[in-house]
């Protein structure tokens, strides 16, 4: 009995020690193991890092407009950050001609080597639908938004409409007698024609071509404007014109006007393609990691309090999109001013 007491006692101790054992061997196996997926991924990181883009010289960033005015201005404040984050140079270059449509066709025309970016006014949008660009947004490489602008309805500041019911009143009791200031072929005039289209009020329409719409309007020319708020802010601070509303969503609070109704709150819907916000695009075929590079940039930028600081002092917003986004902002963009000019022009 003794005997097969001890063998019992010592089989289970011999069991205890395999356990103990074959337990101390896998806690080897899994370190093992453990240690390969953590090398396996500093690799990875180690390889994305490689692999992802940084500029190494200066980058440029093409204005299709005069240098000093509302296209290059916020565009400037903008590249000044994009530096800063960057560790490089962007360099804003104005290349002017056909509303824009020469700097965007010698982009067109580059290698997509990441180190030229293109300024997207809704302009863009505008001439091709209108048939006077022979490009869209398909022709290049989408990047992402990088500030937001509006248009407002401005009247002079003595005007007896004080606000957007008395001047649609107004218009309802005298068709055509409100002398609306536009431009043909441009975003605004697009804006005034919605506003007789949902109204239903008719204005006597007067293209002031190349004339300087602020001074029409002060010496009674006209009665009223529709123009980016960035350039009219300044009138309005001045005292000598006053907004009556502003074609933004009741989310958007504009800088300087937040009391300004916007389009949306009066009733308007479905009116993206009168927002008058800024994009970037790339030469077609830029690298999809190059592009998220420049939209993660921009995200940066506009999250810096001093960027928004200088962007809001002149009526413009910071801005950023994911580049899948902004595609879909594009395409919606381009289909309702087709639509808008197709309206139009039947």
């Amino acid at each position: 009995m003794k005997k097969a007491l001890v063998f019992l006692m010592t089989a289970v101790m011999a069991l205890n020690v395999c356990a103990c054992g074959g337990k101390a061997e896998t806690a080897k196996q899994e370190t093992a193991e453990e240690k390969t997926v953590e090398e396996e991924a500093a690799v990875d990181t180690a390889a994305q890092e490689e692999e992802a883009f940084k500029p190494e010289k200066d980058i440029s960033f093409i204005v299709g407009f005069d240098a000093g005015g509302t296209a290059d201005i916020p565009a400037r404040i903008v590249a000044k950050y994009m530096s800063k984050y960057a560790g490089v140079n962007v360099v804003v270059s104005n290349i002017t001609g056909s509303g824009g449509q020469v700097a965007a066709e010698q982009v067109k025309a580059m290698d997509p080597d990441g180190y030229t970016l293109l300024h997207v006014p809704v302009g863009y949008y505008l001439q091709a639908a209108l048939g006077n660009a022979d490009f869209t947004y398909e022709d290049f490489t989408p990047v992402t938004m990088w500030c937001d602008s509006w248009v407002a309805l401005a009247v002079k500041a003595d005007s007896p409409y004080e606000t957007y019911e008395d001047f649609i009143s107004a218009a309802k009791d005298n068709p055509q007698s409100i002398r609306m200031g536009t431009v043909s072929g441009t975003l605004p005039q697009l804006a005034a024609l919605a506003i007789q289209k949902k109204e239903d009020v008719a204005f006597k329409m007067t293209d002031l071509g190349v004339n300087n719409k602020a001074t029409e309007l002060m010496s009674g020319r006209i009665d009223a404007y529709i123009d980016g708020v960035g350039q009219l802010s300044q009138y309005v601070k001045s005292g000598d014109f006053r907004l009556l509303m502003a074609f933004a969503k009741d989310d958007t609070v504009i800088p300087g006007f937040e009391d300004l109704p916007s389009a949306e709150s009066l009733g308007y819907t479905d009116f993206d393609y009168l927002l008058q916000s800024f994009g970037m695009w790339m030469p077609k075929g830029t690298d999809e990691k190059i592009v998220q590079y420049y939209a993660d940039l921009i995200k940066t930028c506009s999250e810096d309090p001093e960027c928004i600081k200088e962007l809001n002092a002149l009526g413009y917003g910071a801005r950023s999109e994911d580049p899948e986004n902004y595609v879909n902002i594009c395409e919606k963009v381009q289909t309702k001013t087709n639509e808008a000019v197709a309206d139009i022009l039947n």
